[in-house]
Order: structure tokens, then C-alpha cells, then sequence
């Protein structure tokens, strides 16, 4: 729920409330919900009523910020780990590489391999005689009912 909606007489034009905007960061940022901040905008409204919504939530915004937290003593994250440099199994020049899990050649070598494993099934599958359809298989055992025997 807004607080336009919560207090009326709290009710803000888009840049008064642009305007306030920043303030109300601060809050966010120094770990204040914004149920919390909701609140204590909205509470102990003085009896008399609000004569300036903009000028009394600036106030409010100003005035009760809360402290910003206390900085942590925590130590500094541990550096990523590297991985050391495995030598590569391939054909050609002797060469290294950082293995991601337990390869034995680098992605260019495995790449090659793969091209070359690609050609390889590519020839066998353009050696294998054509595909005849079905219903002409059917057809030509239906002609010749010697060859089924």
C-alpha cells in the first residue's frame, strides 16, 4: 500500500515525489525495509494535521535516518582458484591448456577430432546405397515374390 493510499493528507505530485526519491534511497540502502520506512513516515502524524506533505515527509526523511551500519570485519574473499595448465594429448606442436574437467585435449583438438570424426561418418553414410521408400520395397517384393525366399 502507497502512503497516498495509508495517509491521504501524505499525498505527493510525481516530482515532489522524484524530488524525495533519493532521500528514501538512502534508507533502502542502509538496511531499513521498506515496511519500515513506510512506517515511520506515516506515524505519530502531528494532531493539527500536515500543512506541507513534501516538506514534512523531507523532515521525517532528514531527520530520523538511521544510522548507517557498523562496517564488518570480515575477511576478504578467497582468490577464485586456477586451474594448473595440462599438457595436450593432440597431433601437432607440444602444447598446454586449462582443463575444465578431465580432458585430455584442448577444444581446438577436440574440434578437429570431432570435424574429422564428422567426415569420417559423412563418407560411410555416402557409400550406403540410396533409400528406397517403403511402398516401392513393397511394391518391387510383391513383383518378385522369389527374391522374399
Amino acid at each position: 500500500m502507497s502512503i497516498r493510499h495509508a495517509t491521504p493528507q501524505l499525498h505527493l505530485g510525481v516530482r515532489e515525489a522524484r524530488g524525495l526519491a533519493e532521500l528514501a534511497a538512502e534508507w533502502i540502502r542502509r538496511g531499513i525495509t521498506t515496511t519500515d520506512l513506510r512506517r515511520a513516515l506515516t506515524s505519530e502524524l502531528p494532531p493539527e494535521g500536515v500543512r506541507s506533505a513534501v516538506g514534512f515527509l523531507r523532515h521525517r526523511l532528514v531527520q530520523k535516518l538511521p544510522e548507517p551500519p557498523a562496517p564488518t570485519t570480515a575477511r576478504p574473499a578467497a582468490p577464485p582458484h586456477v586451474r594448473e595448465l595440462v599438457p595436450c594429448a593432440g597431433p601437432g606442436e607440444d602444447h598446454v591448456f586449462r582443463a575444465v574437467g578431465d580432458e585430455t585435449h584442448c577444444a581446438p583438438c577436440r574440434q578437429e577430432e570431432a570435424r574429422a570424426s564428422w567426415a569420417a561418418q559423412a563418407a560411410a553414410y555416402a557409400q550406403q546405397p540410396p533409400h528406397i521408400p517403403w511402398r516401392e520395397r513393397v511394391a518391387s517384393l510383391a513383383a518378385n515374390p522369389a527374391e522374399t525366399a
